[in-house]
């Protein structure tokens, strides 16, 4: 998982707590399911471009962008869909 996705999903994940106990944790369980579909099919999810693939995240305004590198599968970020993203 890249820096970046890291900082954004631990912003999330304080943002969901702030809001209400636990929910952070919900939001986490929700990532970690996304990223167990994108290992055990790296390939399903929407193609953004040549390099980046989309997931939605259940639950929550978020969505995954991730590439394939092999056999490995990188989180790059982080982005709720009622936002600007940032890049």
């Amino acid at each position: 998982m890249q820096t970046e996705a890291v900082l954004e999903m631990q912003a999330a994940f304080e943002w969901y707590e702030e809001q209400k106990k636990g929910l952070g944790y919900e939001f986490i369980e929700e990532i970690e399911s996304c990223y167990k579909k994108l290992c055990e099919h790296p390939f399903y999810y929407t193609a953004i471009n040549n390099c980046f693939r989309r997931i939605k995240v259940n639950r929550f305004p978020y969505i995954v962008v991730y590439e394939i590198e092999g056999s490995d599968v990188i989180i790059n970020s982080f982005f709720h869909t009622k936002r600007q993203p940032k890049h």
